[in-house]
């Protein structure tokens, strides 16, 4: 669907530019869902969904989000994934 957005987070990715572009994604009217596997990922995906928060309440705009979690086949391995998924007030 083209109004739904899945951003997957490594634990090299920077926060900021995954913030940057979840919010670019909520102002254009997509859903957006953030996905990480490991520790270190969902370490950057937490601090990317903070600093979108802070963006978009800088434009007047609040974002909340829930999380969950979901199963990926990654080279025939399952793997569990966490997955948070933004909106917009």
């Amino acid at each position: 669907m083209d109004n739904e957005i899945n951003l997957r987070v490594a634990g090299r990715s920077d926060p900021s530019s995954v913030a940057g572009s979840a919010v670019k994604n909520i102002n254009e009217g997509r859903t957006v869902t953030l996905t990480a596997i490991g520790a270190g990922a969902v370490n950057q995906m937490l601090k990317a969904v903070t600093i979108a928060r802070s963006m978009a309440a800088s434009s007047g705009s609040d974002l909340f989000f829930t999380s969950g979690f979901a199963t990926e086949i990654i080279n025939g391995e399952e793997k569990t994934a966490m997955r948070i998924f933004v909106k917009k007030r």
